[in-house]
């Protein structure tokens, strides 16, 4: 069997390799913390009082892992589309879907074997770094100054993790996978509509209104001030969750209602090529779900925690919030951008494939570039009004915190990131379809070339 992986893995490899960027970043995470971890426990300069800021080295690990099932689920499904033609051939020969999830497993495995160890080696010395940034944001006396050396530990471990969440991951979506497809094969039927989406929306509408709810009826003449502030702090964090919950069911919908706006002001104003970019985004919202709504996931955290280390009183010196921030907030970041590029580079062949069809209809390279902003504007405003909506919900638990500690809620600190971010993806993204175009055109030209001869 796992000859048979590593066989299937060659001949696949240009889509394997596609995935490198979530592996990459999350073995950088991870063995940048357990290096800085293992280092710091070993030192002869650590005793009992200052041992307890390990902590510090954790955190960046535990948020990472909030964002990595979304991106892996991500990854594993935009290979298994990449290879559909492969799967379903080899369940029409016969093999199980058990079978074939074992192999997509392994296959996802050797992907992340190759990631985690490129990953652990470029960690190394931005291990020393991030403790070098401890160092001058808690002070000497939390974090006594050394030299940070690879650990030999912090790789295995780190090998080990990545390996068995990969291969339980793939094997859990590509079982699926593998099921619908035997199934739509045997019934002739390419259908494959979740039939509990609904309930799914209910259920988290249900999940935000009720920890909402719970923290409106809370009242700090009951509970005390510290225990109120401990308690709102707690179910500001699980609102945070269950409305990037909440995003991740909701967001297609969201999408659909935005795409048929701008669909309804196409026709009124006959704009052919505005109406052509609602109906790609109708046809395929396959980018929506892969890049922006992690995107709008992430604005969420930005925002929420930068209020929570921010606005809030007991948050330590100017040096210690900043700190925090990074703690909590950078590995959230760095895996989203790496999920960006993940997504990008498995749904190039697919948009290629689509510019080069409008090239031979015979539209103009601006056309079709003018199309894509077009899709663009619509994905990242869609991903903005989503952000500032949830945000705005969070900023009404924030504003009764703050008024409880006599403190003045900072706006800017709810609205800035939402705006900033949305802004950031549609530059991105315009670049990268600017380069798509003209990458495009330059091929459709060496083909017409070609064929001349």
């Amino acid at each position: 069997m796992i000859s048979q992986a590593w066989l299937q893995f060659k001949y696949s490899w240009k889509i394997w390799i596609f995935s490198l960027p979530v592996f990459i970043t999350s073995a950088f995470i991870i063995n940048m913390c357990l290096t800085n971890y293992f280092n710091f426990i070993n030192s002869s300069w650590i005793n009992d009082d200052i041992l307890a800021n390990t902590q510090l080295f954790f955190i960046p690990i535990l948020f990472g892992s909030i964002m990595i099932p979304i991106v892996l689920k991500n990854t594993v499904r935009e290979i298994l589309n990449g290879l559909r033609k492969q799967n379903i051939l080899q369940v029409i020969l016969g093999l199980t879907p058990e079978y074939l999830a074992i192999l997509s497993g392994i296959e996802l495995s050797i992907a992340s074997t190759v990631g985690t160890i490129l990953g652990s080696i470029i960690s190394t010395p931005f291990a020393q770094m991030f403790y070098n940034f401890f160092v001058s944001t808690q002070g000497s006396h939390q974090f006594p100054p050394m030299t940070i050396k690879f650990s030999f530990q912090s790789f295995i471990i780190t090998l080990l993790l990545i390996t068995i969440v990969t291969f339980y991951s793939g094997y859990i979506r590509s079982r699926r996978t593998f099921y619908k497809i035997q199934k739509n094969i045997e019934n002739m039927s390419i259908k494959s509509n979740d039939r509990f989406y609904y309930t799914k929306v209910i259920v988290m509408l249900i999940l935000n209104i009720a920890i909402i709810a719970y923290f409106l009826s809370l009242l700090p003449e009951r509970l005390g001030i510290n225990a109120f502030g401990i308690l709102s702090i707690l179910l500001i964090f699980l609102e945070i969750i269950a409305i990037s919950l909440l995003i991740i069911v909701c967001g297609k919908i969201i999408l659909l209602i935005f795409s048929k706006t701008f669909n309804i002001i196409s026709n009124r104003f006959k704009l052919s090529l505005l109406n052509l970019a609602t109906y790609n985004i109708n046809d395929n919202d396959d980018i929506f779900k892969r890049i922006y709504i992690p995107v709008a996931i992430i604005n969420i955290f930005i925002s929420g925690f930068s209020s929570l280390l921010i606005d809030l009183p007991d948050g330590g010196d100017s040096g210690t919030r900043t700190s925090n921030m990074v703690v909590f907030l950078s590995a959230p970041i760095l895996i989203t951008v790496a999920n960006t590029i993940c997504m990008m580079l498995l749904l190039q062949e697919k948009e290629t494939f689509e510019m080069k069809q409008l090239f031979i209809l015979g539209l103009r390279p601006l056309d079709i570039f003018l199309k894509k902003e077009l899709e663009i504007l619509i994905y990242s405003f869609t991903t903005l009004i989503i952000s500032l909506t949830c945000n705005f919900v969070l900023s009404l638990m924030f504003v009764r915190i703050t008024q409880l500690f006599n403190k003045t809620m900072v706006w800017i600190n709810i609205w800035l990131p939402s705006l900033l971010l949305s802004l950031a993806i549609f530059v991105l993204m315009s670049i990268v379809a600017m380069i798509k175009v003209i990458y495009t055109k330059w091929d459709i030209l060496e083909f017409n070339i070609d064929t001349d001869f």
